[in-house]
């Protein structure tokens, strides 16, 4: 395969993951907010701008006349010039599916344009300052029916594995960032604090679409510690970060056409070793520094495999 057309598919897919991602992050901080109201003294502080913290993003610039919670959404979902907006990663997915129609199945193409122009009609951007609910529901479809459309109407062959690539390394690292901007909630043992860090911690749940999977098998409050171990190590949900390792692993695997033990690349034995440390953690690693530096790590080493992706496979 061109080194071209697997760089798109990648890039492709891994900014429509961001989209999703940050659409997600969104719809479960602004109802967050809504349960915080009257709760907590200032939630938009509290709430809106650890979500620009989770996200990476500076402070936006405020409007005349516009309320501090409202830009922040703007600039989230809505704003081009931010090149972490929804807008903006699902118009960078489109331009490099543009430049591979060849490449994609027609399904793919057309989902994908779909969502592209009904995130653009002037209606549902203009009810974000009263409520970002639609737009980020709009957002979350669309990427299911594109990859749902991926699924079902493409060869499951190299190219495939590239989107595979793309999708599950930027989903894994959106996991990890979001334990760890989080980190300081596991601090908090106050009684009287328990109901709030239960909406907390529910909500990071659904940041990483993870809160209905997760109570099926904890039938009970929400735990930070297992929430932890859940979204890092459970091998069979598809956003933790074991199991998009392993599909990474796989698709290397594939892409190389050499089982795993065989694989010398770095980049496999990056993956390899992460996912070892992932499938061996050890109950002592959930707790206090120790699954702070293990976050911090864990992060580094998904930023080398990308950056071992680009070298290898000349992905820009």
């Amino acid at each position: 395969m061109l080194s071209r057309v697997a760089d798109a598919l990648f890039w492709m897919s891994r900014y429509l993951e961001r989209a999703d991602h940050v659409a997600r992050a969104v719809d479960v901080t602004f109802q967050l907010d809504l349960d915080l109201h009257g709760v907590l003294a200032n939630p938009v502080e509290l709430e809106w701008n650890a979500l620009l913290s989770l996200l990476r993003q500076p402070p936006p610039q405020i409007r005349d006349g516009e309320h501090p919670v409202g830009a922040v959404q703007r600039w989230l979902l809505l704003d081009v010039s931010n090149p972490g907006s929804v807008m903006s990663c699902v118009n960078r997915s489109r331009n490099n599916a543009r430049s591979i129609r060849g490449s994609i199945s027609p399904p793919m193409w057309r989902e994908l344009n779909k969502l592209y122009w009904r995130l653009s009609d002037a209606g549902l951007p203009a009810r974000v300052a009263d409520s970002p609910h639609d737009f980020c529901e709009e957002t979350q479809i669309g990427v299911l029916l594109f990859h749902g459309a991926c699924e079902a109407t493409v060869m499951h062959d190299e190219g495939w594995h590239f989107i595979q690539l793309g999708r599950h390394l930027e989903r894994a690292e959106k996991v990890l960032r979001t334990l760890e901007s989080t980190f300081g909630l596991l601090e908090r043992s106050e009684a009287a604090d328990l109901p709030i860090n239960n909406l907390q911690w529910g909500a990071v749940l659904k940041k990483c679409a993870a809160y209905e999977a997760y109570q099926r098998l904890s039938i009970s409050r929400v735990e930070p510690e297992r929430v932890v171990e859940f979204l890092l190590t459970n091998a069979d949900f598809p956003h933790s970060v074991r199991f998009c390792l392993a599909r990474i692993m796989q698709s290397l695997t594939e892409i190389s056409g050499r089982l795993p033990d065989r694989c010398d690349d770095d980049v496999v034995r990056t993956v390899g070793r992460l996912l070892n440390d992932l499938v061996y953690l050890e109950d002592a690693a959930f707790d206090g520094d120790r699954l702070h530096a293990f976050l911090g790590n864990a992060l580094s080493r998904c930023a080398r495999i990308g950056n071992l992706l680009q070298q290898q496979y000349a992905l820009q």
